[in-house]
């Protein structure tokens, strides 16, 4: 099969525009690459700013990389969930060397796992899931910590704005999908403004793994009003260059947010238990 250079945007060759344009549909209980929206991920990661810890990176194998982990952000593609590499490459119309560069990659960051019948989605246990947000709460408490004592004027504003922009969706009933896009905007901004480039990267790292726990705590429609009210407290900390008090709500923030994804886990329809 002919490569495919998936860096160029809007080319006949791209996968999107090649690919099944079907939703997810599953076959015998399962979903396969074939069912999945392609194209729809495709205009998705084109619309979208960038981020740094979802960057597509550049050629084929990034292209790809980026459009799996699309799939996972949008619960088309799951923990658990197994990616044939025959299905892949028909359904994106890509050669199998930037795809087996793909999916290496991912394995590197450990977000598929090999087994004996082959590739599937890393699934994530409660421990692991406790372990994260501790790790978590650490490191964007001190981020927030940071935030408070040293980010500019024109980096509090940007922080207070993005907080007024999600009470406006929350308001508008905005999707889940569009919530949790804007929180990462929200953290990934105290992140940066926290001027400890080290923390960032780690923190970037970190966030890779969130597309491992399944769909957005955004979902939890009794769970809105409580995320803007902690994201207010953080804010105000910030605005007041209270570090400790930034800290402390950051972490409180979390320790909720753990709370409600075990909640969200335990009524997972595709269970992510081993």
């Amino acid at each position: 099969m002919k490569e495919t250079n998936l860096a160029a945007k809007k080319t006949p060759k791209s996968p999107a525009s090649k690919a099944r344009s079907v939703k997810p549909k599953p076959v015998n209980g399962k979903s396969t690459a074939a069912h999945i929206d392609w194209q729809q991920l495709e205009t998705d990661i084109e619309a979208a700013p960038a981020r740094q810890n979802n960057d597509p990176g550049t050629g084929s194998a990034g292209r790809i990389r980026a459009l799996i982990l699309a799939g996972l952000h949008s619960g088309a593609i799951w923990p658990g969930m197994r990616l044939k590499e025959v299905e892949l490459g028909s359904a994106l119309q890509v050669s199998r060397t930037p795809l087996r560069e793909a999916l290496t990659q991912l394995k590197t960051e450990r977000v598929l796992e090999a087994d004996k019948e082959g590739l599937r989605v890393r699934k994530v246990g409660w421990g692991d899931i406790r372990s994260f947000y501790e790790l978590r709460g650490t490191l964007e408490g001190l981020a927030a910590k940071l935030t408070a004592q040293r980010a500019t004027p024109a980096e509090r504003h940007l922080i207070d704005q993005l907080l007024a922009e999600e009470k406006s969706l929350i308001e508008r009933k905005a999707s889940p999908e569009i919530l949790a896009k804007h929180n990462r905007r929200f953290h990934a901004s105290i992140c940066k403004a926290s001027g400890n480039h080290f923390l960032e990267e780690h923190l970037n790292q970190l966030s890779q793994m969130m597309v491992l726990l399944g769909a957005t705590v955004y979902s939890m429609e009794t769970r809105l009003a409580s995320i803007l009210a902690e994201h207010e407290k953080i804010n105000i900390a910030i605005q007041k260059g209270q570090p400790d008090a930034a800290e402390q709500a950051m972490r409180v923030h979390l320790e909720a947010g753990l709370i409600a994804r075990l909640h969200l886990i335990s009524q997972a329809e595709h269970p992510q238990m081993d």
